[in-house]
């Protein structure tokens, strides 16, 4: 019997050349994606940069201020199951809530390079201030026990180093544990309390200083904001360091600010409703120093009111919280001697 042949096909491709032509292709694919992604992200870019450079004429500078000092997180959520929940595998409520972590990182460029604020000057110039972040004070109230529970042999290693640290004249900085098991009675002492003390020209910047307290309290960045009772919040001192371009009227916009932020988030929200995919920690309370009305605010708003309101919001906190705040009483005993 005559042996068949087999022919060989032409373009036969072995398994191992074949999958290196298949890397390739994935390759080239997510290296287009890639370069699809940048050029999206560069165009956002500049349509925010645009934006900044061309300041809404309706909005007061002070408006402009706060919109552009108001950290954003990224939200995470988890389903909350009841009882029905359980049964039949479903969720009718969601808990969302944002890592520490996540907020003092987005301090992070604004402690570098300092926060971009747009202003209009007499109502046609176009500038952008530079103001950069300084934690000015910060106490975290826990509902949970998991930091007493891991950390209570850490308390007085931390307190004895503190103790001996040449620092302590001039700030304050307790790390307390709430031994209550309970979750609906807020803890009588915060878990952590920072107030700043030092003179503002010796002060690190935001980022700087979260990293520098962690090493002493590294649950200032384990925390989740669903951890912390309502009366977690925390204080940023904004002082201006640039502007572009610059220009005579420099001085006009040495204004300083003082704002105060709420770091905990509601329990749970029904899943129907649309989940944000970011989280922002708007301003409740709010000082200023140097500040003129002129540039500041516009009279036809009445935002003179909005600002003493806010001023008294600030106040009534740190009363509700029983805090001496050494910031707040320097911006507040400069406060009537510079509204003009």
């Amino acid at each position: 019997m005559a042996q068949r042949l087999v022919g060989v096909e032409r373009f036969y491709s072995p398994p191992a050349v074949r999958r290196q032509q298949q890397l390739l292709e994935l390759e080239l694919q997510q290296r287009a994606a890639l370069e699809q992604v940048k050029a999206e992200a560069a165009s956002a870019e500049e349509e925010a940069c645009s934006s900044k450079q061309s300041p809404d004429p309706s909005a007061s500078n002070l408006d402009r201020f706060l919109e552009s000092t108001t950290p954003s997180v990224r939200a995470q959520y988890w389903p909350k199951l009841g009882v029905k929940g359980y049964r039949n595998g479903k969720s009718t409520d969601e808990c969302y809530y944002y890592n520490l972590n996540d907020l003092w990182e987005s301090f992070k460029e604004w402690s570098a390079y300092g926060a971009g604020v747009p202003i209009l000057l007499d109502g046609n110039e176009s500038v952008v201030q530079y103001y950069v972040p300084y934690l000015s004070a910060i106490q975290l109230y826990s509902n949970t026990t998991r930091s007493s529970k891991q950390r209570n042999g850490e308390e007085s290693d931390s307190s004895n180093s503190s103790s001996s640290s040449s620092e302590e004249s001039r700030e304050r900085e307790s790390v307390r544990f709430n031994e209550s098991d309970s979750c609906t009675v807020p803890a009588p002492v915060p878990v952590f309390e920072y107030l700043a003390k030092e003179l503002p020209y010796t002060r690190e910047p935001l980022a700087d200083k979260i990293s520098k307290l962690a090493k002493d309290f590294p649950d200032l960045k384990a925390y989740r904001s669903c951890d912390l009772l309502p009366s977690s919040w925390f204080s940023v001192a904004w002082y201006p360091i640039y502007r572009i371009p610059t220009g005579p009227t420099l001085k006009d916009l040495e204004t300083c600010f003082l704002t105060f932020h709420s770091l905990s988030t509601p329990k749970s929200i029904n899943n129907s409703t649309n989940r944000p995919t970011k989280l922002s920690l708007p301003t409740f309370g709010l000082a200023s120093y140097k500040l003129k009305t002129n540039i500041w605010t516009n009279e036809e708003l009445d935002e003179i009111q909005v600002a003493a309101s806010l001023l008294e919001a600030a106040d009534n906190w740190l009363r509700l919280v029983h805090v001496d705040h050494p910031d707040f009483q320097f911006f507040v005993n400069h406060y009537n001697t510079t509204w003009r």
